[in-house]
């Protein structure tokens, strides 16, 4: 049997959305390429674009999950910057 997935943030079971986290254009690829993203429901996709702290949160769980196996040096070298 097949697990339904849920959302990282809020646990519900509908339509999942791949959020990056660590936001922008030009660092999408490398966000794909480090695994820097979460599925999330639409309403929290939403909540995390719209509102400045939970972009904050974000943006911080990306770093913290990239430092996982990588130095903050390389996070800054990669990113431009430390959300931490």
């Amino acid at each position: 049997m097949k697990e339904r997935a849920e959302c990282e943030i809020c646990g519900r079971y509908e339509y999942l959305e791949e959020h990056h986290l660590i936001p922008g254009i030009a660092n999408r690829k490398i966000s794909d390429k480090y695994k820097l993203t979460i599925k999330i429901c639409r309403a929290c996709h939403q909540n995390i674009h719209s509102k400045k702290e939970l972009m904050q949160w974000s943006k911080e769980k990306g770093q913290r999950l990239f430092e996982r196996k990588h130095s903050r040096r390389k996070f800054i070298e990669m990113f431009g910057r430390s959300y931490l």
